[in-house]
């Protein structure tokens, strides 16, 4: 659940998104088809690590990262939040996240961590699905969950430039906000625990 302040801050936030980037996109367009153009680049970033163009890499992992707050942001302000949209956008968020922390930081221990934490969101997200009848209905992002996504999604942007330009103040820099990432993930999943425990089964 959101706190008045907080819900003022999406609004503020979806305002400006609205303002921003979703003018330019039909009504027609649907935020779960947004959302699986996250998943198709996910692939494609991948491609570009393998073969060492982290500077493309770099560019579509930003992109795939940003169609995040526009499909929510569309969800919110155009009255298209779906039950579907609340499992796969995460599930792509997390693909994405993996994706690279799996090619490109597995020597650190947090990227190990973070690694296991996000098999285990999913394991998570997919076994709510599975049994959708039992659980009730999915409950959408909290707040940590979106400052955790902001948090890693810096953190792997940083890790790729680092790489990139071979700096390891950079990659140490990443760490530490992938830490930061972490505790926010943990919080999510609490937060997440306890709307569970006070929602009644749909």
């Amino acid at each position: 659940m959101m706190t008045g302040n907080n819900l003022k801050a999406q609004k503020a936030i979806d305002g400006f998104i609205d303002k921003i980037f979703l003018r330019f996109i039909p009504h027609s367009v649907k935020p779960n088809q947004i959302t699986v153009v996250r998943f198709i680049l996910v692939p494609i970033v991948y491609f570009f690590l393998v073969i060492d163009r982290f500077d493309i890499a770099l560019v579509i992992f930003i992109i795939a990262a940003s169609t995040d707050f526009i499909d929510g942001a569309m969800a919110r302000t155009r009255d298209q939040i779906t039950d579907l949209g609340k499992i796969i956008d995460p599930v792509a968020d997390k693909f994405l996240i993996l994706t690279v922390l799996l090619y490109v930081g597995l020597d650190y221990l947090i990227v190990q961590i973070f690694v296991v934490f996000i098999i285990l969101e999913l394991i998570a997200i997919l076994f709510g699905a599975f049994f959708h009848s039992k659980a009730g209905r999915p409950i959408g992002a909290n707040v940590f969950g979106k400052i955790k996504m902001i948090l890693q999604s810096f953190s792997v942007g940083i890790f790729i430039l680092g790489i990139m330009i071979h700096n390891n103040l950079l990659i140490n820099i990443s760490k530490e906000i992938l830490f930061l990432a972490l505790i926010f993930a943990i919080m999510s999943g609490l937060e997440h625990i306890r709307a569970r425990i006070k929602k009644p089964v749909a």
